[in-house]
Formats: structure tokens, C-alpha cells, sequence
């Protein structure tokens, strides 16, 4: 048997949901981990709302990472839908990374979440994350003690998801969990989000950066249209809804001048020529929608259905 051929074999690769409640570094993580940025981060809980995955190769394989909604209680139908997505992958990943937080470590989340994964019977790695925010670093051992006493055989890692040091460690608990088998895709993808999905969610960190608290987890986007370029290196033109749910939230979004929304525009437009490698028009609109977080059609377009 030719070396390339037993190379091949000793290949591990799948799937690893990434749960845990809302705000424990999630995104930050899986970010860190793929070396590009496919989840947005911001410091307010609930910024992810869907299901993100990002692919890591290296010479043992490939895992795709599901980076997932935070678990809380749900009050809309958008958010039964996150905490829904959540709580399905679980069942059908190959292993989980329950991300859990080392300056508030267990809640009434994590006795959900914990019955959930001893149900769904799969592998499971319980990395405290922010283990470098403890103010008194005594206290570290005696929380790994404790969180690997309700583990019950589930491998307990401390880190920083913030240290790139950290990360190889965890990567190899991570791997052995892993069904034998060739990468899932292609070593260049790095996310399988569509580009209509990717240019929201860009849109909307902005959003959650430059408005007020009581705006973020009433601002949704949609992608209105997005014509391609007909040539390589020409333009892309995007038009972008940015709803809200009171005529207060409208001017706040927008500023004075429309100030606000113009800078919302600019770095996200910025971004998405980066993302996408040529111009962008990026055109964006701010639309009061009462209620939309229950309005199944809105849910669907933004593949919360």
C-alpha cells in the first residue's frame, strides 16, 4: 500500500456543532479557528441567528464547524426558531463543542443543554471559554474540577478563544471524535453561506455597532436584490432592507442627516468588496415592519423558516 493511499485513509472528517448559551464566544471561536471571519461578532447576545458553518483543513482532515444561535428563552418566533436550530444539531453532528463561560459557567441553559446532549448520545468537548477573565486565577482549577465532575467523562478544556495558542489543543480533542473519510468539500471553501446570506449578515453587525441597545434584537435585513457583475472586476449592485419594528427605531438607524446610515453603508460596503473581490453599490433602506420577528414569510427569507 503506497504512502498516499494510507494518508488517505488515516483522514478524519465531519461535523462539529459549536453550542452554548448566547455571548459565551461562539463566532469568535469558530472564527479564530477557520482564519476568516464567517460568523459576525458583536458584544450583544443573540447576534447569530443562524446556523454558520466554517470548514478547517489540516493535514488529519477537515471538520465543519456549525456555529449556532446562543440558547435563551425565547420570546418571538425568531427566536424559537435559533433556539430550535440549536438544539436540532446536536443530533445530527458527529460531535459537539459545548462553549461554556468561565465567569458564569452554569445556568438554567446549560441544565437544558446538558439533559439534550446526554439524550442525543453524541461525543461531546465542554471547553470554558474566558478563562483568562477570571480576576482570581486560583479559582480556574477548582471550576475545571467542578465542570469535569457533571462532565461525567466528557473531556473539560480551558481557554481564551481570543489566545491562538489555545486553539491546537482543543483541535486535538476534536479530531479523534471524527468518522474516518476525505474532506466533506473542497480545501479552498472556508463556508458554504450563500453570498445573499453573507452580505446581510455584514449588514447587520453594522447595524448592531452604531445603534443604540434597545435597536440590535429588533433590526433584521433582507436582501432585496443583488445583480452580479457581468464582467469580471465590475460592479455588484446590492439593495438592502434594514427592518425595524418602531417608528422610534427609524431615526435612530438612520441619524442625523442620515449620518448614521451612511457610515452603516460604508464599512459594510467596504467589507463586502473585500468578501466578494470587486466594486459594490450597496444601497440601503430602513423599513418599520411591526412584529416582523413573528412573520413566518420575513423568517423565511432570511432562512429562518
Amino acid at each position: 500500500m503506497s504512502a498516499d493511499i494510507k494518508s488517505k485513509n488515516d483522514l478524519r472528517s465531519g461535523f462539529v456543532s459549536v453550542v452554548g448559551r448566547t455571548n459565551v464566544g461562539k463566532s469568535t471561536l469558530v472564527n479564530a479557528i477557520v482564519g476568516e471571519k464567517v460568523a459576525i461578532v458583536t458584544p450583544k447576545p443573540q447576534t447569530t441567528r443562524n446556523v454558520i458553518r466554517g470548514i478547517y483543513n489540516d493535514k488529519r482532515g477537515q471538520i465543519v464547524f456549525m456555529d449556532t444561535p446562543g440558547l435563551h428563552k425565547p420570546r418571538t418566533r425568531m427566536n424559537e426558531t435559533m433556539v430550535r436550530q440549536a438544539m436540532d444539531s446536536i443530533r445530527s453532528v458527529d460531535a459537539v463543542l459545548w462553549l461554556l463561560d468561565a465567569t458564569a459557567l452554569w445556568k438554567d441553559e446549560e441544565e437544558r443543554l446538558f439533559a439534550a446532549l446526554r439524550e442525543a448520545g453524541r461525543p461531546v468537548v465542554m471547553a470554558i471559554n474566558q478563562i483568562d477573565r477570571l480576576k482570581n486565577k486560583s479559582l480556574a482549577l477548582p471550576l475545571i474540577a467542578e465542570l469535569s465532575q457533571k462532565a461525567q467523562g466528557w473531556p473539560v478544556y480551558p481557554m481564551s478563544a481570543l489566545n491562538k495558542a489555545d486553539i491546537p489543543g482543543l483541535l486535538d480533542l476534536l479530531f479523534p471524535l471524527l468518522p474516518e473519510g476525505e474532506p466533506l468539500f473542497p480545501e479552498e471553501v472556508y463556508t458554504d453561506q450563500m453570498e445573499r446570506q453573507l452580505v446581510a449578515e455584514i449588514v447587520r453587525e453594522q447595524v448592531f455597532a452604531r445603534t443604540r441597545e434597545e435597536v440590535p434584537h429588533c433590526a433584521g435585513v433582507l436582501v432585496e436584490s443583488f445583480h452580479e457583475a457581468k464582467e469580471e472586476g465590475g460592479r455588484v449592485v446590492i439593495h438592502c432592507s434594514i427592518l425595524v419594528e418602531r417608528e422610534s427605531q427609524k431615526p435612530i438607524v438612520i441619524g442625523r442627516g442620515g449620518q448614521n446610515l451612511k457610515a452603516i453603508g460604508t464599512a459594510a460596503r467596504q467589507e463586502m468588496q473585500r468578501l466578494l473581490g470587486c466594486p459594490v453599490e450597496l444601497r440601503l433602506f430602513v423599513k418599520v415592519h411591526p412584529n416582523w420577528r413573528d412573520n413566518p414569510q420575513i423568517l423565511r427569507e432570511m432562512g429562518l423558516g
